[in-house]
C-alpha cells in the first residue's frame, strides 16, 4: 500500500506511460496483417482520474486461490494461470471482487498479477471483450496483502487491434456492473 499518494508525481508518470504506449503502438507493433486504419493515431483515454484508484485487499482465501486455472483467450486456446486471490475493493460504498492471476509458466522478471476485467462500458467505450490490469506483487507474508488498483492504467489487449493476437478473456467472476470509465478506451472509431 502506499505511504502518499503525490497526485503531481502520478500525472506524471501516467502521462509518460501513455505517450510509450502511443509511440509503441505507432512504431513497433506487429498488427499482423491487419490494416492499420488510415486516421488512427495511438491509442485513445479517458481523461486521468484520481478517483478511478482504490485501495485494494488481496483476499488469499477466496475460493479457488492457489488453484491451477485456464483462461479460454481469443483464438480459442486456453491459457494457463494460478488463481492468486480475488481483489476487494470498495465503490461508492459498494464492495467488488476481481481474481487476479499469476501467469504460468512464470516469466523472470514479470512479477505482476494479471486481471482481466469486463465492466459497463464494455462494448461501448470499451473494447467488448474486455481490458487488462497488472498490478505489481507484493511479498507474501501469509496474510490478505494491501495494494492500490489503479483503472487509468486499465489496457486493452492487442487483440483489440488486431483479431490475429492471442489474448485470455475475464472470467465471468471479473464481470463488474459498474462502469469503469477510466484507462485505454476502444482504439478507434469504426
Amino acid at each position: 500500500m502506499e505511504t502518499q499518494f503525490d497526485e503531481q508525481e502520478w500525472l506524471g508518470t501516467l502521462k509518460e506511460d501513455r505517450e510509450q504506449t502511443t509511440d509503441y503502438y505507432l512504431t513497433s507493433f506487429d498488427w499482423r496483417g491487419v490494416a492499420v486504419p488510415e486516421d488512427y493515431n495511438g491509442p485513445r483515454y479517458y481523461p486521468p482520474d484520481a478517483s478511478w484508484r482504490f485501495n485494494a485487499r488481496l483476499d488469499r482465501q477466496a475460493p479457488g486461490t492457489g488453484a491451477h486455472v485456464q483462461l479460454l483467450t481469443s483464438v480459442g486456446d486456453l491459457r494457463d494461470f494460478n488463481v492468486a486471490g480475488d481483489f476487494v475493493f470498495t465503490v461508492d460504498g459498494q464492495e467488488h471482487r476481481l481474481t487476479a492471476y499469476s501467469a504460468l509458466p512464470a516469466h523472470p522478471g514479470h512479477d505482476e498479477l494479471f486481471v482481466p476485467f469486463q465492466d459497463a462500458t464494455s462494448g461501448g467505450e470499451t473494447y467488448g471483450a474486455g481490458r487488462y490490469l497488472d498490478v505489481p506483487q507484493q511479498e507474501e507474508d501469509g496474510k490478505d496483502s494491501n495494494y492500490i488498483l489503479d483503472f487509468n492504467t486499465a489496457y486493452n489487449p492487442s487483440c483489440a487491434y488486431s483479431p490475429r493476437w492471442n489474448c485470455p478473456y475475464p472470467p465471468p467472476q471479473n464481470k463488474l456492473k459498474i462502469a469503469i470509465e477510466a484507462g485505454e478506451k476502444v482504439p478507434y472509431k469504426h
